[in-house]
């Protein structure tokens, strides 16, 4: 007789049933781009002899979202955009389903405009399938969802032709004291173009020339990534942007004395191979709500800073012969500029033991 104070219940008076059936999705590649086919196979792992599928579906979303609430006036602003909506049945109704593991193939085409996967604070773009089997029974019954990620395809074919020329920036900073003009500072950036892809390095050319006589410290170059939300009022049509950056690499460069100029031509910095490409705008015209573009920026103290901006692209160009033609001719540049640095040493090296 049990106790009036056992709180423990017999096991067969649960009303609790162990899952008969396991979903798992097996990508072919753990990245896609936009404009191909995603290809998978759905497994399942039965262990109910019984089980009758009445449907399994998938359902492939790409959805963007925005959303912040303004400090200043409490208004909630928020937008939702999607890029992917597909429904794919994945067998016939009423299909038996044995004891043991079953594979369902699944493929779906991507859009050519899809963009990148994205997370941050005020926004976010997330690809996901969402995978549901209805059967005979509840414990056979189950839903899961398998996120993946997409890259945004773009080529060099896709940028303007002078992003792919050589540039050389100029800014100049004029410094006053009192009312008095105290000395100017100019810097050149040069770059053997403007447009890169993922992976790819980022070597300029750094002149600075001080005319001031207070010298300039902690000059850096960095190379950034720039994010630009914009989303809707809930209750009004108004909408607001936020802008967000986020630093990749720097390459500090020293300090430049008062009266005296130097050149920097070691600077090397690296875009992360998983980078989102840039993106500004959809084939349609339609302005993203997240907004991916790059810059390389110069900055010094006191108070210098000057920035370019860059492309940044999934692929070199489309066609491969010309693609294969492009890498060969950078790594011939890659190696000219090594012998130049070397015989620049050694001429310094026979200047410095003849004086």
């Amino acid at each position: 007789m049990r106790s009036p104070h056992d709180n423990r219940f017999p096991i067969e008076n649960r009303d609790w049933a162990m899952p008969t059936a396991q979903l798992n999705l097996v990508l072919n590649e753990t990245k896609v781009m936009g404009g191909e086919n995603l290809t998978a196979k759905l497994l399942i792992d039965s262990a109910d002899p019984e089980t009758i599928i009445h449907s399994l579906t998938a359902e492939v979303r790409g959805v963007g979202r925005t959303g912040w609430v303004n400090i200043h006036t409490d208004k909630i602003f928020e937008t939702e955009k999607d890029y992917l909506n597909t429904r794919i049945s994945l067998c016939p109704p009423n299909t038996p389903l044995p004891a043991g593991r079953h594979q369902f193939p699944l493929q779906v085409h991507i859009p050519d405009g899809a963009p990148s996967s994205y997370e941050s604070q005020f926004g976010m773009i997330r690809y996901q399938i969402k995978v549901r089997m209805d059967a005979n029974t509840e414990q056979a019954s189950c839903t899961e969802v398998f996120p993946f990620v997409v890259i945004c395809r773009s080529f060099f074919d896709d940028v303007p032709a002078s992003c792919m020329s050589p540039i050389d920036y100029a800014d100049e900073i004029d410094f006053t004291c009192c009312s008095l003009p105290f000395g100017t500072i100019t810097i050149k950036v040069a770059l053997p173009r403007t447009a890169f892809t993922v992976g790819e390095l980022v070597e300029p050319i750094i002149r600075i020339k001080n005319r001031s006589r207070k010298g300039l410290k902690d000059c850096s170059v960095t190379l950034s990534m720039k994010t630009q939300f914009e989303a809707t009022s809930r209750y009004e049509h108004v909408n607001e942007k936020k802008l967000s950056e986020q630093l990749i690499e720097m390459v500090n460069l020293g300090g430049v004395p008062g009266r005296s100029t130097q050149e920097f031509n070691r600077c090397t910095l690296r875009i992360p191979t998983g980078a989102p490409p840039t993106q500004n705008y959809m084939a349609s015209g339609q302005p993203n709500i997240i907004a991916i573009y790059y810059v390389l920026k110069v900055t010094a103290t006191p108070g210098i800073e000057c920035e370019m901006p860059l492309i940044v692209t999934s692929g070199g160009y489309r066609d491969a012969q010309k693609n294969t033609a492009f890498q060969y001719h950078l790594q011939r540049q890659r190696k000219d500029a090594l012998k130049d640095n070397e015989s620049k040493i050694n001429n310094n090296l026979i200047e410095y033991a003849f004086s």
